[in-house]
């Protein structure tokens, strides 16, 4: 018997900047499938637009409201792991000032991007966070190892 996968639309943002640091969500209070670390922002609501999702989800989890940014990619995983058809909406920004963020869901878990490769993250994240490296890292936009 196969079991039907979950459908979701979400929309996250990776926070960096060019000394090769990354922003991300520390999750080990507020894991729903055992991941430790993960990504601000989330599922899309109703008619929502990737870009309203993410406005949303970072007010709601950040208290930001936030305005540079931009889209890496949009893909659709597969993690059978969680039973999910995921459709990623992917957004870059730079890290925003950390003090003024007021963390609602989770924890900031501020870090080197190659610090990142190693946690313990949904399945397929880490190969995300490696791309989105050497992409970065391509244009200029990382100016460090």
């Amino acid at each position: 018997m196969q079991i039907k996968l979950v459908k979701r639309k979400v929309a996250v943002i990776i926070f960096y900047d060019n000394k090769g640091d990354i922003l991300l969500q520390d999750r080990k209070n507020y894991s729903k499938h055992g991941e430790e670390y993960g990504f601000f922002g989330g599922k899309m609501e109703g008619e929502e637009t990737p870009e309203q999702a993410l406005k949303r989800e970072m007010r709601e989890e950040l208290e930001l409201d936030i305005k540079d940014y931009k889209l890496f990619k949009t893909y659709r995983r597969i993690i059978p792991e969680i039973n999910r058809d995921v459709i990623m909406n992917v957004f870059l920004s730079k890290i925003p000032d950390i003090s003024s963020l007021k963390v609602n869901e989770g924890g900031l878990a501020f870090m080197k991007f190659k610090d990142s490769f190693k946690l313990k993250m949904l399945p397929g994240n880490v190969e995300l966070l490696k791309e989105i490296y050497k992409f970065l890292k391509k244009r200029g936009e990382i100016k460090c190892n």
